[in-house]
């Protein structure tokens, strides 16, 4: 656990978040193998859906919501497409901006048997902590967030990208 030799616990803190989301990943990529879909797909797609709902953003927008860059975004994207899941499509006013849309098929996952399959897991999940702790984890992680996702603005608008 931890190693009374060091104060500073940001080292441990990070480590164990990394092991976390590779446990997390794992189970929710076990979750998803019916729909065909990782854990990395899901995430765009849920991220779509949080941050656009009413929209189709461009990579470069999906990327600074998803934490990663817009050429691992595409790839992400493009394995969704080919599952049917979104279009890439060229922006209408800017031709080299490239837009994601959702389609119809991301309504399967509001279909009640895998409705019940994310509350399984999410219950699973979050089985051994109080509701408390979780909200906790909920604003933590929710404030982490927005501290990285200006960070990210900032080297966005400090090297211009396209779409």
């Amino acid at each position: 656990m931890h190693d009374p030799r060091y104060t500073d616990p940001r080292p441990d803190v990070f480590g164990s978040l990394l092991v976390l989301v590779q446990h997390l990943s794992r189970r929710l990529d076990e979750a998803l193998e019916p729909v065909g879909l990782t854990a990395r797909q899901w995430l765009l797609l849920a991220v779509m859906e949080r941050w656009f709902p009413n929209d189709s953003p461009t990579l470069t927008e999906a990327a600074l919501r998803y934490g990663t860059s817009r050429q691992n975004v595409k790839q992400v994207a493009l394995g969704l497409e080919r599952r049917g899941y979104l279009r890439l499509v060229p922006d209408c006013l800017d031709r080299r901006a490239i837009r994601l849309e959702l389609t119809e098929k991301v309504a399967r996952f509001y279909e009640p048997d895998l409705r019940a399959r994310r509350l399984e897991v999410l219950d699973d999940v979050f089985a051994d902590l109080d509701p408390e702790r979780i909200e906790l984890l909920r604003d933590l992680v929710g404030e982490w967030l927005a501290v990285e996702a200006r960070k990210r603005e900032r080297q966005l608008l400090t090297r211009p990208q396209e779409g």
